[in-house]
């Protein structure tokens, strides 16, 4: 099922072939933050591709890696490993649902379709990011109030390069011209399915810099908020990766339970 996705955790696609490496550092804002709470907090995560493979760490805010997920895209099957926990479990790749298979889910469910209103511009502006000349766009999106919610804001302010995310979601080409995909959205949650009108190019690409504000307003049951999040890609690699890299590490125990899963 497509489900929405906050637009960092989808980098958008370009077609290519080598292999990959790319390192992220996340810094997060929250004014509705609990006051027990590391506000902002920061984040450094590693992303890999080789072939079908996919792998991302998760540094958190030290050096060592703590959390890795390992995907193959030909079995659509992976591994999420606690590094921490010595602990792992098996899981099966998310599969992507088309136009079609979405559209004739709405036509069944039209209670859960959520109309989004989407604009992207091209500034204009060029800058070069690791040898590549990069986009600049702007994207809102808006999502209106209704009877069951107060509606909310997002923007993606961010710069583009002409090269391939080694994301571990193993997405089909179809994916870069979807703006449900590409765009994404936090404004609606499952079993809610975002329907976007878009006007305006759909950015393509890898995002080297962005700045996502994700706003939503108060109602008589929650104050507003407003999220910032700023990812910079601060290395990024093609050199050639070792296959072991993708391989479960020795010295770990199955834990079909790991992240709470039943």
């Amino acid at each position: 099922m497509r489900k929405p996705i906050l637009p960092l955790l989808f980098l958008s696609l370009v077609a290519c072939h080598a292999d990959t490496t790319v390192k992220i550092h996340t810094v997060i804002t929250d004014t509705g933050s609990p006051s027990n709470v590391q506000n902002p907090s920061e984040g450094r995560g590693v992303r890999y591709r080789k072939g079908t493979m996919r792998r991302k760490d998760s540094l958190g805010g030290g050096t060592a890696v703590s959390f890795s997920n390992i995907a193959n895209c030909d079995t659509r099957t992976g591994f999420l490993i606690d590094l921490n926990a010595h602990e792992y479990r098996t899981y099966k790749v998310v599969k992507f649902w088309s136009i079609a298979e979405t559209d004739e889910y709405l036509q069944k469910n039209p209670q859960d379709a959520i109309e989004i209103e989407s604009k992207t511009v091209d500034t204009g502006e060029r800058k070069t990011f690791f040898g590549y000349s990069a986009k600049h766009f702007i994207t809102t999106i808006k999502r209106s109030p209704d009877k069951n919610d107060a509606g909310g804001e997002e923007t993606i302010n961010a710069w583009y390069i002409d090269h391939e995310v080694p994301d571990n979601n193993c997405a089909p080409d179809y994916v870069r011209t979807d703006p449900y995909y590409v765009v994404g959205t936090a404004l609606v949650s499952l079993p809610q399915i975002a329907r976007f009108h878009h006007v305006g190019p759909v950015p393509g690409g890898m995002r080297v810099k962005t700045t996502l504000i994700h706003k939503t307003p108060g109602s008589k049951t929650s104050l507003e908020q407003t999220i910032t999040i700023e990812e910079t890609v601060e290395e990024l690699s093609d050199s050639p990766l070792d296959p072991s890299l993708f391989e479960l590490p020795s010295g770990l125990h199955e834990n079909p339970h790991l992240l709470g899963r039943k």
